[in-house]
């Protein structure tokens, strides 16, 4: 006696889908906010400032990236 048997692999629940989609770009969100908030915050130090912590006015954005995402800027 044989049996047929049909094997689905599971379909992603889409409320599951959907609730990965807001997550994300509530993660993207915030990391874009803390970028520009470390920019504009080292925006504001002074050259003297930003020599004491071993930047420079030009890599700012650079430096804020780094910090953020933990890579360096792309471009």
């Amino acid at each position: 006696m044989s049996y047929a048997s049909h094997a689905q692999a599971p379909r992603a629940n889409g409320f599951h889908t959907v609730l990965s989609l807001f997550a994300d770009m509530k993660s993207r969100i915030a990391q874009r906010r803390s970028y520009r908030q470390t920019v504009n915050a080292l925006s504001q130090l002074s050259d003297y400032e930003l020599t004491d912590l071993g930047l420079s006015r030009h890599s700012i954005h650079s430096d804020a990236w780094q910090a953020v995402y933990g890579t360096h800027q792309r471009g």
